[in-house]
């Protein structure tokens, strides 16, 4: 399923044998670090799509994992099951090969599935870094699939040549879509079942599930519904604490699993039952309430561990996450059982990230608030306001804002959180003078 904004643009979609350079390509393309690069086969294992330009042509670009059409079993049988899809539902399927190996088997059985379909079909030979010479491009028509279109994806040689050609094969543009939909992230740390929650929730085997640590490397995006609530949901790679310390794979998973967050406005921070709430899950929630985004933590596995120990997890989030205070639900990714409260979740977090009150409300709530219990002597609130939303955020006006202390701050804080049920919302409030 296309990102959302894209329902009306061609998908060009990328496939190829493992280690072939696609990502590289996408990379390319794109003009950024969109897809993991790794010089290990198999690095991107699911479809993923992003918004490309060339010569004022839109399109999506769908990245797909090395296919294998002859693996029937295993974790390569579901990464070519993933390209498949991604073929389907492409517009101009670009095939990538590698000529430093020249056509292979592989090669000649993507050939063979690809050719007799209704999407228009271009061969691109890689690692051609030599402008002067390309004869080894002659060798891929034994593929019958037409000209072999030299490039260098990494030295960006003759892409654009490629581009041309892509672009004379799109359909005619429909009407673009102007709507933006709100976008859900479920993150959390390697294997806690991530992809499988996201399989759940969308019907369908979207991304790539398997009990190899680490499987998703790329955020994946879908779209979901709740009542006339229309999502963009996205799965992102797991990231272990050591990974901001990592080279390669483990480190770009890490930094996409931060721009997930970055861009979400809602993430879902999903948790072992059987680990409780650890390290990685912290660090994971902090970087949720630096960017000013909302969470709610999803308790997985659930079904394999007590009630007892559900409610002391329940305990935990609430105790060590004290900036977010995030509401907490137990669910079974893999048993479904409470699977149908996280769009409801979502929803209410989403409601209470975009919260918005009258100045006059606000005001009397704080001076409310001062009222209960107030500031240390001589400081004096004399009005507070609403200032913006996504996250909330409010002005407090004293006379003297250098001697308001944090953990009043703090208090008003959580006033404002039990009042407008801002629970999982990082709510920012600025202290600034009254004259």
């Amino acid at each position: 399923m296309k990102e959302a904004g894209t329902a009306n643009l061609p998908v060009v979609a990328i496939v190829g044998a493992p280690n072939a350079g696609k990502s590289s390509l996408v990379n390319r393309i794109l003009g950024r670090r969109q897809a993991v690069v790794s010089g290990e086969p198999g690095t991107t294992r699911d479809r993923t799509y992003s918004r490309a330009e060339w010569s004022g042509r839109e399109f999506v670009l769908a990245d797909t994992g090395g296919m294998e059409p002859h693996a029937r079993l295993g974790l390569q049988a579901l990464v070519t099951l993933q390209a498949q899809v991604a073929v389907a539902e492409a517009d101009v399927i670009l095939h990538l090969t590698d000529s430093r190996t020249g056509p292979t088997e592989a090669d000649a059985a993507i050939a063979r599935e690809l050719r007799g379909g209704p999407a228009s079909l271009v061969l691109a030979v890689n690692k051609l870094d030599n402008p002067a010479d390309d004869t080894d491009r002659y060798r891929f028509y034994s593929l019958g699939e037409g000209e072999p279109h030299a490039i260098s994806a990494i030295h960006g040689l003759g892409v654009g040549d490629l581009l041309d050609v892509v672009i004379s094969h799109l359909p005619e543009p429909g009407e673009p879509e102007e709507e933006v939909l709100p976008r859900l992230a479920i993150i959390g740390r390697p294997n806690v079942g991530k992809s499988t929650l996201l399989n759940r929730l969308l019907g369908s085997e979207r991304a790539v599930v398997s009990e190899v640590a680490g499987t998703t490397t790329d955020a994946v995006a879908g779209e979901v519904s709740f009542g006339d609530q229309r999502y963009v949901l996205l799965d992102t790679a797991g990231v272990n604490r050591s990974a901001r310390r990592a080279a390669g794979v483990p480190y770009y998973s890490s930094l996409k699993t931060s721009q997930a967050i970055r861009s979400a406005d809602v993430s879902l921070l999903l948790v072992d039952a059987g680990d409780g709430l650890v390290g990685g899950d912290l660090d994971l929630a902090r970087q949720i309430g630096d960017a000013g985004r909302t969470c709610g933590v999803l308790v997985n596995k659930s079904d394999l561990v007590s009630r007892e120990r559900v409610r002391e997890i329940e305990d935990t989030v609430q105790a060590r996450l004290t900036d977010l205070k995030p509401p907490a639900v137990p669910v079974s990714a893999l048993g479904g059982q409470g699977v149908e409260e996280v769009l409801p979740l979502a929803e209410s977090l989403y409601r209470a990230y975009n919260l918005r009150v009258s100045t006059h409300e606000i005001a009397e709530f704080i001076n409310s608030v001062v009222g209960r219990s107030a500031p240390a002597r001589g400081v004096k609130i004399r009005y507070a306001t609403q200032v913006g939303a996504t996250p909330p955020r409010f002005a407090v006006f004293a006379n003297r804002p250098k001697d308001l202390q944090d953990s009043y701050i703090r208090y008003l804080e959580n006033s404002l959180r039990e009042r407008y049920g801002l629970w999982g919302v990082s709510v920012r409030i600025n202290v600034k003078s009254s004259r």
